[in-house]
């Protein structure tokens, strides 16, 4: 099920933010794990008979989360916050929570139902997702009891195995097609995983999960913790506990959550392993994809039309990018200044914005000028053509434009480690 636009404007926030004024203080407790830890959570209590334990992504909690929890108490929805970091004294990080047993999240869980006694909704973003999914997944399979779940509420869910490097295939975890409980999946748009969000639906679906997708506009992923929000995702923030209210109650009324655990195809782990996407120019691979290049036709800013067939015997860099991506920002100058280095020998950068309106991007590059083409890839046609999953995505072409490197992240793209890389291709000799 889709559901673009669940909700109207909601008067009822600005009543659920002074109810919440009036709830109950947050209670720090301790929950006993199997390992001698205690993991730490802040409980804010309410009266009705469901309950929301949020896991945090691996980025920590964020003071923004607490009014969404005090919010969702005051609605009566008692809330959990653990905090996975503290419990096991990790610094924050993209891989920070990858070493986790799922099983402790699976006790977590266990404890919240049994101390109060309501059905419990897990809420997990990002590659906590994954962790959850796992847990509930143990959780079926060591006695989940009847009415103690409801579901899960994925937030941006990353569900890859790893990021796939452009071309490559995607791999997702096993959970994902594994999982048979609802599943409520909230995609902001501004995220390269909203291209590809009804695949992630499809696998959640193999398993036989129930999945509602809901998709947020003019927002990004973790819109509700960054510091670094924009005016919308603060007013989404400032919806997100009604929205979450309506997740619940369209959980609890699907079917009943399966007691019995889904197969489990034998494929690799679940965890993350360490990927590219620091902005090291070390990071740049050769090209571990095994089809060729796909097409590219796409009009450009200036309404022209950009084919690539047009750079034939141009060694071409192929960049997608997107205006509200900050890494894709970071490196548009060095770009630009690798176009300058080597342009007059036989390269060519080419942009592609995927999503975005003309008017939007021509704004936004107005104090940033490139020379090289900007193309628009409005419904991401050429985004999934070149099996691309992240932003910013780079391939490198050689001069008959077979596909020699592909990476995702930023780079400094004028430093002498890609000068090399691009110079052996200038060198080659396009009848080799």
């Amino acid at each position: 099920m889709h559901i673009q636009h669940f909700f109207t404007p909601l008067a009822c926030i600005g009543l659920l933010l002074l109810l919440a004024t009036t709830a109950q203080a947050a209670e720090e407790i301790e929950i006993p794990l199997s390992d001698g830890s205690d993991a730490f959570v802040t409980r804010y209590a309410a009266k009705g008979d469901d309950l929301i334990v949020w896991f945090p992504s691996e980025f920590g909690k964020s003071p923004r989360q607490e009014p969404i929890a005090e919010a969702l108490a005051a609605s009566g929805i008692e809330t959990w916050l653990p905090d996975l970091h503290a419990t096991w004294f990790l610094a924050v990080g993209r891989y920070s929570l990858t070493k986790i047993d799922p099983g402790f999240l699976k006790e977590i869980l266990q404890a919240a139902h049994e101390r109060s006694r309501k059905r419990v909704y897990l809420m997990a973003p990002g590659r906590t997702a994954a962790l959850g999914l796992s847990a509930i997944r143990q959780w079926q399979i060591e006695g989940l009891q009847k009415d103690a779940l409801g579901g899960a509420i994925l937030l941006h869910p990353k569900l890859y195995a790893r990021t796939p490097q452009g071309g490559e295939a995607a791999e997702f975890v096993p959970v994902a097609s594994a999982t048979n409980v609802p599943v409520y999946l909230i995609q902001p748009r501004n995220s390269a995983y909203y291209w590809r969000s009804k695949q992630i639906r499809n696998k959640l679906e193999e398993g036989g999960a129930a999945v509602y997708l809901h998709v947020l506009e003019d927002v990004g992923d973790g819109f509700y913790a960054r510091p670094d929000y924009s005016e919308e995702e603060e007013r989404m923030t400032r919806k997100l506990p009604d929205l979450l209210q309506r997740a619940v109650m369209l959980l609890s009324e699907t079917t009943t959550v399966p007691l019995t655990a889904a197969r489990m195809q034998e494929q690799p782990g679940t965890t993350f392993p360490e990927e590219n996407g620091s902005t090291s120019a070390a990071l740049l691979k050769p090209y571990r994809g095994d089809r060729d290049t796909p097409p590219l036709s796409l009009e450009t800013l200036d309404g022209e039309r950009l084919e690539l067939d047009d750079y034939t015997g141009r060694v071409v860099v192929l960049n997608f990018w997107a205006t509200w991506c900050p890494p894709c920002v970071e490196e548009i100058p060095s770009l630009e200044r690798l176009r300058e280095l080597r342009h007059d020998r036989g390269l060519e950068v080419l942009s592609v914005d995927v999503g975005e309106e003309p008017e939007e991007v021509r704004t936004f590059l107005e104090d940033k000028p490139v020379n090289y083409p900007v193309a628009l890839d409005p419904e991401a046609e050429a985004f999934k053509a070149w099996n691309t999953y992240a932003f910013p995505t780079t391939f490198i072409l050689d001069r008959k434009h077979r596909i020699r490197y592909a990476v995702f992240g930023a780079f400094a793209w004028d430093s002498q480690e890609v000068l090399d890389a691009v110079d052996a291709l200038l060198g080659e000799q396009t009848e080799n």
